[in-house]
């Protein structure tokens, strides 16, 4: 800073070139190369900062209320000051949220299927993930050699290698192993774990099972099921393109061909609380109506994208 340019007048200049009032050359020969360069990177976090959603625009508007109350309160050169000092503020809060966001983005893995689509996931141990269509993975690559913890909404087959515990988060409870096989589907009102081999722990709603091959839980809107498979395949049959259901309801078998084939339904009157035993074709849209509502007694007409249903 030029030693002839008092405290107070150093500020006003600032505050001018933060207004666009003062052009950077003039600013420069005021404050030297050194400083310009740094309040340069605030005056550019800042132009940053307005691109940036909340939390930081909750924040910032709690920053403006207070410069205007200040201002209110205060000389203009207090103000002055006050407003050198929110830069600062609101240049830290930039370098924390961009930082923190950047390391966050580096960190986290994720994975998404689409409408109809499996995609297979190889996971850092070599253990091996198959979403089923519409279903979402995700875990942190920073932390796997400690904590081997994935997240699941959907549908998805793990073949898990021997190691540290293995866990499958999802909103409806979680699924710990060591080394082993099992599929585990999950939606807002429905959570079903089936172990094809080794063992697995399950925990949902504060209940714990544990699930050895051939055994499977679920969890339908607070009830809960304990079942013994005795004709079980070496994996699950979605895999294979095929839907399979046990006494499962309609609603759920519902949100399946919504995710198999991109569609949307439009139900008067229907009850999908009945249970459904069956499977439908993952390729084929009037194959996979036909072989669920002609089942149940309940019919369906197709207009594009939407399925209408009627008793």
């Amino acid at each position: 800073m030029d030693m002839k340019t008092t405290k107070n007048e150093h500020d006003v200049f600032l505050a001018h070139w933060m207004d666009g009032q003062l052009s950077d050359s003039a600013f420069k020969k005021v404050v030297g190369d050194e400083e310009f360069k740094i309040y340069n990177k605030i005056k550019a976090g800042i132009g940053v900062y307005e691109h940036l959603q909340k939390p930081l625009d909750d924040t910032y508007a709690k920053i403006q209320a207070r410069i205007k109350d200040k201002r209110n309160a205060q000389s203009k050169t207090k103000t002055i000051n006050l407003y050198v000092k929110v830069a600062m503020a609101i240049a830290a809060t930039i370098v924390l949220f961009l930082s923190a966001t950047f390391f966050l983005k580096t960190s986290n893995v994720e994975y998404a299927s689409n409408f109809g689509e499996l995609k297979t996931v190889a996971l850092l141990d070599g253990s091996e993930v198959i979403l089923n269509a519409k279903s979402n993975l995700k875990y942190n690559k920073k932390d796997w050699k400690h904590k081997r913890e994935v997240f699941l909404d959907g549908e998805a087959f793990f073949k898990v290698t021997k190691g540290k515990t293995f866990t499958v988060v999802t909103k409806n409870g979680t699924v710990t192993v060591l080394g082993t096989q099992f599929n585990v589907n999950t939606s807002p009102s429905f959570f079903e774990v089936t172990c094809y081999k080794g063992k697995v722990k399950v925990t949902s709603n504060n209940k714990e099972f544990i699930l050895t091959p051939n055994l499977s839980v679920r969890n339908t809107n607070g009830v809960f099921e304990k079942e013994t498979l005795h004709e079980l395949d070496a994996n699950p049959s979605w895999i294979h393109g095929e839907s399979s259901f046990r006494r499962v309801p309609l609603k759920q078998v519902m949100m399946a061909l919504e995710k198999q084939f991109n569609i949307t339904f439009s139900a008067k009157n229907i009850d999908d609380t009945v249970l459904f035993t069956g499977s439908f074709d993952n390729k084929d849209l009037n194959t996979a109506l036909s072989s669920v509502f002609d089942t149940v007694n309940i019919k369906y007409t197709i207009l594009d994208k939407k399925i209408l249903l009627s008793e």
